[in-house]
């Protein structure tokens, strides 16, 4: 089976937000899939980059994603990445989340944009939920899972992810 009673419950949510019809959703999350995978795997980050702003995300200028970044599938357009930020491979950047079909009434479904702000560093495989946002400078250690906001100038690691220390200014 294709489509199962769990899909339906997930599609209905989404097609009622984005005040669309099914097929023209599909359409557009079939477009979307093609461009992730296509920037996952591109050899020139400029490339990723151009193919994640097709999608609808938000990109600055100079900035760099590597190799098979994640963004929110269904609401790219909730993710903000400014000027000269850096993100490592296999990072997973998410700007909803849903419980499972069982745990509806109690896990609500969430909509939250995400901000990485100028100059951030996103060091590989950091996952970064829902409504999060990754001060001007700050440094999110490899691994890390960011619940709360970072603020600038900061390193922050861990799981979930807490502020390690202050960063000193850049002088040069």
């Amino acid at each position: 089976m294709l489509y199962n009673e769990r899909d339906a419950v997930s599609v209905n949510e989404v097609v009622k937000d984005r005040k669309e019809n099914k097929f023209l959703f599909f359409l557009w999350f079939a477009k979307n899939w093609f461009l992730e995978r296509m920037a996952a795997v591109a050899p020139v980050p400029t490339w990723r980059v151009t193919f994640h702003r097709w999608r609808g995300i938000k990109i600055g200028k100079n900035v760099y994603i590597g190799y098979d970044v994640t963004f929110d599938r269904i609401y790219p357009e909730l993710i903000t990445i400014e000027d000269y930020a850096e993100i490592g491979d296999k990072c997973i950047i998410s700007a909803h989340s849903r419980g499972s079909i069982l745990f509806r009434d109690i896990y609500k479904r969430e909509l939250k944009p995400v901000f990485i702000k100028r100059g951030a560093w996103i060091m590989p495989g950091v996952i970064i939920v829902p409504g999060v946002t990754i001060g001007e400078m700050a440094v999110i250690a490899t691994g890390a899972v960011v619940t709360k906001d970072v603020p600038g100038r900061h390193l922050a690691g861990g799981v979930p992810a807490k502020i390690i220390k202050e960063l000193a200014a850049v002088t040069s």
